[in-house]
């Protein structure tokens, strides 16, 4: 055993000086910040690929695809949940790779990208997907031996055929007889029925509005007065005509209710409406002060109280529906004109029956939409508040404000200023709602025109 005294051996150079001491990499920690990312809908794939060997100009294209999957949920009960599945494909002249996601194997994989001036890395998730390659050629014989399987109903008749009793084979023998074909037909024949069913076709969609005419709201005809919005020179006040809505004897017959509430509001008494405590008679007394056509538009606001009154009585009735003569006994109008001109107008005849009068859901929509358009008449600004008009309606707002966007107008919410000059709260304000009738006119999208999403 060496002495304790005895001085240690170091390592020198060449020239006999001692080697410089190196500093160990644990001196120059540095701690690295791991971030996890987003990628949203498209993160970077990870590829595995075993025993291919690929072309070096080959071109990989990555897509994904939603499917619906069952799972079990926390409650012991199964929901369904739309997974998305990412892919890759490529292909040559002869060979077609395809990238697939083969089952989970309960383990998750990332990408990481380090960052040296930040000292960071950011992580992302990324699928893990088996390439496998294929024969194009074998590929598209498989197809055409698929298709030749046959279909459900094939399956279910040869199986008739071979195991099914006298009374199936019965069956399936007279319908085989009874089947027809090109070939029974003839030349002559397919021809007449291609020509019968084209003539059947073309009239039964000649009254079928178009794709342009469902745009601009002139194919809603079973809601809405004819449409002005294309004739030159048009106004809001012109784009649907009164006189095409209501006819002039109908409007007569208004005169004397607005007689009496001018004479009442000139003596300096207060009018007030039973039937519509809030719209109609919030809107009298500026009518009247505005100076502005007044007799049309008093008249125009006496027919929205009968309107009105007989949306109440229908909805308030069983199955809304009423007895046409007990209508008439009822309903307490100004003239028979202006009954006769609801009726006509917004009721269906009952099982054929002229005598019982039913206010359907189509006919319920348009009456909607025309006190939309009339209510808007009577503003000079061709603006209004649909508070006080669902208030004597007594039905929900969206209904009103569906039949304000049939009528092509723009339902907005008030700005934040008016609402703290009105004194409305958070619950209020929700409840009013500006109605604006502008050009060109909006209407909403046809359901049937929308490109459905895959």
């Amino acid at each position: 055993m060496a002495s304790p005294e005895r001085e240690r051996k170091r390592k020198r150079d060449a020239q006999g000086q001692p080697r410089p001491v190196v500093p160990s990499s644990s001196s120059q920690s540095q701690v690295i910040k791991i971030n996890r990312k987003d990628v949203g809908s498209h993160p970077p794939i990870i590829a595995s690929i075993h025993g291919v060997e690929l072309p070096t100009d080959l071109t990989f294209s990555a897509f994904s695809k939603k499917s619906k999957v069952s799972k079990h949920m926390s409650g012991g009960t199964k929901g369904e949940a739309r997974e998305t599945e990412y892919c890759l494909q490529a292909q040559t002249s002869r060979i077609e790779y395809d990238g697939r996601v083969e089952g989970e194997d309960g383990l998750s994989y990332y990408v990481g990208v380090y960052d040296p001036e930040k000292g960071s890395v950011d992580v992302y998730p990324s699928p893990l997907v088996h390439v496998r390659r294929q024969v194009r050629r074998l590929k598209e014989k498989e197809i055409p031996e698929k298709a030749s399987t046959g279909t459900l109903m094939d399956s279910r008749q040869a199986l008739s055929a071979a195991f099914g009793n006298r009374t199936s084979r019965k069956a399936l023998k007279d319908e085989q007889l009874n089947a027809i074909t090109s070939s029974t037909l003839g030349s002559t024949g397919a021809t007449s029925v291609v020509s019968a069913i084209s003539s059947a076709v073309d009239s039964a969609t000649a009254l079928l509005p178009t794709s342009e005419s469902l745009r601009t709201g002139s194919g809603n005809s079973k809601y809405l007065p004819p449409i002005h919005a294309d004739e030159e020179g048009v106004t809001v006040d012109t784009v649907y005509r009164i006189e095409e809505m209501v006819e002039k004897k109908v409007l007569d017959g208004c005169a004397e209710g607005v007689r009496e509430w001018e004479k009442s509001v000139r003596a300096g008494g207060e009018v007030e409406s039973t039937i519509s405590p809030h719209y109609v008679t919030s809107r009298i007394r500026g009518v009247i002060d505005s100076g502005a056509n007044v007799t049309k538009r008093l008249k125009i606001l006496r027919y929205i109280e009968h309107m009105i009154q007989f949306h109440r009585l229908f909805i308030n009735s069983f199955s809304n529906t009423v007895y046409r003569p007990k209508l008439y006994d009822t309903f307490v109008s100004d003239d028979k004109a202006i009954t006769s001109h609801l009726i006509d107008t917004f009721t269906d005849a009952k099982n054929q029956n002229k005598n019982e009068r039913q206010l359907s859901k189509t006919k319920l929509t348009k009456l909607y939409c025309w006190l939309m358009i009339l209510c808007l008449k009577v503003e000079e600004d061709g603006r209004m508040d649909l508070f006080d008009l669902v208030q004597d309606l007594q039905i929900e707002r969206r209904e009103v404000e569906m039949a304000a966007r049939e009528i092509g107008a723009r339902v907005e919410a008030f700005k934040e200023g008016y609402l703290k000059l009105m004194g409305y709260g958070k619950e209020e304000a929700r409840e009013h709602k500006l109605v604006a009738l502008r050009l060109p006119l909006v209407f909403p999208k046809n359901k049937m025109l929308q490109v459905r999403k895959r």
